[in-house]
């Protein structure tokens, strides 16, 4: 199961968009404001990387606690990854039956 889910996608644009927009501004505020978000944003993209190389269970752990802490827009994608995790449980209990 190499599926991503599109939730995850459309919070990594936006987390993405936030990136550029705080770092093309000359605020010190809105400085800060990147320095906090790039770092989760590296993040997302190496769970999405972890998730395409065939371990959706991590990257999915991942993603889900790069997405938490952007609360409430970041449940976005943090619903996303919850999805994926159902869908591995739901394929385990199946498998077992």
């Amino acid at each position: 199961m190499k599926k991503i889910n599109p939730q995850m996608i459309i919070w990594l644009i936006i987390q993405f968009l936030i990136v550029l927009f705080t770092m093309s501004s000359q605020d010190s505020e809105s400085l800060i404001m990147f320095w906090f978000t790039l770092p989760f944003l590296i993040l997302n993209c190496i769970a999405i990387f972890i998730i395409l190389l065939g371990k959706p269970k991590t990257g999915s752990i991942l993603f889900l606690i790069g997405s938490v802490l952007f609360i409430p827009i970041g449940l976005i994608g943090a619903i996303g990854a919850r999805k994926i995790l159902n869908e591995i449980k739901e394929k385990k209990f199946l498998e077992t039956l």
